[in-house]
C-alpha cells in the first residue's frame, strides 16, 4: 500500500473520504428537512434571516461534499488488484447517487423558499411612533410632527429593496450551485460507465481472442499430428514395398 504524509497509507484516506461524505450528506439531508418545514411557518424578519443561513450552510456543504468526491473517484486508480478497483468504483458510484438525490430535493426546497420571499413584501411600512403631546401643543393647535420625513422613509425603503433583490441573487445562485452540482455527477456518472463499458467489451473481446487462438492451436496441433502420422505410413510403406521388390528379384 502506498503510504502518504504522517505514515498513513492510501486506504485510510479512502476510507476517511468515505465516511465523511457519508456524514455530510446525511447533515445536508437533515438541514434540508429543517428547512421544509421552516418554509411552512415563515413570518417575521428572523425567520426568513434563520432560513437563508440554513440553505447556506446547506449548499456550502453539498459543495464541500462534491470536492470529497472527486478524491474518492481518483482513490480508484490508487486499488491494489481489479476487483478492489471495481468495489471503489461502485462506492463512488452509491455515494455520487446520494449526494445528487439530496441536492435536488434541497434545489426543490430552496425554490419554495424563493417563491416565500418573493411574496413577501419588499418595502415595510414603518409607522412613527406616537409621542406625548403637550397641553400648550394642543391648545397652540401643533400637529404632532412624524420622527421620519419623507426623504427618509424612501432611503430607508431604497436600502430594504436592494437587501431583498441581493436576498434573492444570493439565493438564486444557491439554486445554480446544486444544479451545477447534480449535472457534473450525472455527468461523471456517465463518462465512468461509458469507460467501465469499454474496459469490459476489451475484455471480452481479448476472452473472445483467446478463445479461437487456442482452438486454432488445437486444429494446428492435430492437423501436425495427422500429416506427421501419413509421413510415417509411406515410409513404412515404402519399406516393405522396397523388401516384396527385393525378395521378387532375389527369388528369380
Amino acid at each position: 500500500m502506498a503510504q502518504l504524509g504522517g505514515g498513513r497509507d492510501a486506504d485510510s484516506f479512502y476510507v476517511q473520504d468515505c465516511r465523511q461524505v457519508q456524514n455530510n450528506t446525511h447533515t445536508i439531508q437533515t438541514l434540508t428537512g429543517q428547512i421544509s418545514r421552516l418554509v411552512g411557518t415563515l413570518e417575521a424578519e428572523k425567520d426568513f434571516q434563520h432560513c437563508r443561513k440554513m440553505v447556506d450552510d446547506a449548499v456550502r456543504q453539498a459543495s464541500e461534499t462534491k470536492t470529497i468526491l472527486a478524491r474518492i473517484r481518483e482513490h480508484q486508480f490508487q486499488a491494489q488488484n481489479a476487483a478492489e478497483r471495481n468495489n471503489r468504483r461502485m462506492m463512488y458510484q452509491k455515494l455520487s447517487d446520494n449526494l445528487a438525490i439530496t441536492a435536488r430535493v434541497l434545489e426543490d426546497v430552496v425554490r419554495r423558499f424563493t417563491a416565500e420571499e418573493r411574496r413577501r413584501p419588499g418595502v415595510g411600512v414603518f409607522e412613527a411612533p406616537l409621542t406625548q403631546v403637550s397641553a400648550a401643543d394642543m391648545a397652540g393647535g401643533n400637529d404632532n410632527a412624524p420622527l421620519l420625513s419623507t426623504g427618509s422613509q424612501s432611503s430607508l425603503d431604497q436600502e430594504l429593496q436592494k437587501e431583498k433583490v441581493q436576498t434573492l441573487r444570493k439565493v438564486d445562485e444557491d439554486m445554480l450551485c446544486l444544479q451545477r452540482i447534480y449535472t457534473d455527477l450525472a455527468q461523471t456518472a456517465e463518462e465512468q460507465q461509458a469507460s467501465f463499458d469499454t474496459l469490459e467489451s476489451h475484455m471480452a473481446r481479448a476472452a473472445s481472442d483467446l478463445e479461437r487462438g487456442r482452438d486454432e492451436l488445437e486444429y494446428a496441433d492435430r492437423y501436425n499430428f495427422g500429416a506427421r502420422i501419413k509421413r510415417k505410413l509411406w515410409l513404412i510403406g515404402g519399406g516393405v514395398l522396397a523388401l516384396v521388390l527385393l525378395g521378387t528379384v532375389a527369388g528369380s
